[in-house]
């Protein structure tokens, strides 16, 4: 198995994917996933935070 070296766009940490999930993995948490989330806008409306 070949891994990657990524870096969350969310809190700036390091982390390590499968090269098969290169493309899928963003984000080094499901906290750091649920804050982008929170900063996207979907048709006038805000996700909501569940933080």
């Amino acid at each position: 198995m070949s891994y990657v070296k990524k870096t969350c766009p969310i809190c700036g940490k390091e982390f390590f994917v499968l090269k098969k999930a290169e493309k899928k993995a963003t984000y080094c948490t499901l906290a750091c996933l649920i804050k982008a989330q929170s900063k996207v806008e979907y048709r006038g409306m805000t996700f909501p935070s569940l933080g």
